[in-house]
């Protein structure tokens, strides 16, 4: 029998209001370069961590604004979380939203994440994205499979949408608002540019309680912050690199790992941000991601 304790964490999410940055931390910053490392480290740092859906044409990312709730903490400790992620997505040019917003991450902390992940998802499919809608990706039912079912710390599930490379959804309706509201053909512009791009709308999050405990709550906000702001893989080989993503190995806490996004982390995302988002192949974007991280594309 579900926990009704759990029950209650799928159907009510306590909202943490984020309070707006000041305007110097909500500005743009400059690139970030990581030194000392080979193009082709960097190369495969990305090429492992930075995932594309089989139903898209390029990494997504968020657009402008996010908006994150937190079930299953203390209001304090989730507070903390929640300030953490906007914290870390203002360099990227994202915002917090408003009082009132509609959460597009939203993170859970449950004791028994194996039981309440399968909970969730049967009770609110749609969330999942389950049923294949036109322009709406997410990494499959292979993955999913493994979402609900692999045992982990920290596990997430990213829902993605392509857009037209000026924003405007390609489930447009020419007859509501004349041609600006108008489909957009999916074709590429260019052979180095597409006429779509791919925006994150929905992140879900589920942490373990007991599988994270003895981490440091910097660690783990930092941790989930950037699981957040890109679509990682969870299945990425990252004892090699100086990153957070070293945390977990799983369901076991790594006691070895960093204790704060490293700058190779930082410039993996400030260079994820700063690519061309409608580059014609994941591929591209992935080289142009380790190109910037290296400082060597601008």
């Amino acid at each position: 029998m579900f926990d009704p304790k759990m029950r209650r964490l799928a159907t009510a999410l306590s909202f943490f209001l984020i309070a707006p940055l000041p305007a110097a931390l909500a500005q743009t910053a400059p690139d970030i370069v990581v030194t000392g490392v080979r193009p082709d480290q960097a190369q495969s740092f990305v090429q492992q961590v930075a995932l594309a859906s089989p139903m898209a044409d390029q990494l997504p990312r968020w657009d402008n604004e996010i908006c994150t709730s937190i079930a299953g903490m203390p209001a304090r400790q989730g507070q903390f979380l929640a300030d953490r992620i906007a914290q870390r997505a203002a360099p990227l040019g994202l915002r917090p939203g408003g009082p009132g917003c509609q959460a597009n991450v939203a993170v859970f902390v449950t004791a028994n994440s194996d039981t309440f992940a399968r909970e969730l998802f049967e009770r609110d499919r749609s969330r999942f994205a389950y049923r294949q809608a036109d322009n709406v990706s997410t990494m499959g039912q292979g993955a999913l499979d493994e979402f609900l079912d692999m045992p982990r710390a920290v596990r997430w599930w990213h829902i993605s949408e392509t857009f037209g490379q000026n924003g405007i959804s390609l489930a447009g309706d020419a007859s509501q608002g004349g041609m600006s509201n108008a489909p957009v053909a999916r074709v590429n512009g260019t052979r180095l540019t597409s006429n779509t791009r791919e925006d994150l709308t929905q992140v879900i999050i589920i942490i373990d309680a007991n599988r994270v405990q003895g981490v440091q709550l910097a660690a783990l906000a930092d941790y989930v912050s950037l699981v957040a702001l890109a679509q990682i893989n969870p299945q990425a080989s990252t004892a090699d690199y100086p990153t957070i993503m070293n945390l977990f190995n799983g369901t076991q806490v790594n006691s070895s790992a960093p204790s704060a996004m490293t700058q190779w982390d930082q410039a993996f995302l400030d260079a994820l941000y700063k690519s061309t988002r409608n580059a014609v192949t994941p591929t591209q974007q992935r080289s142009e991601i380790a190109r910037r991280m290296l400082g060597t594309n601008s």
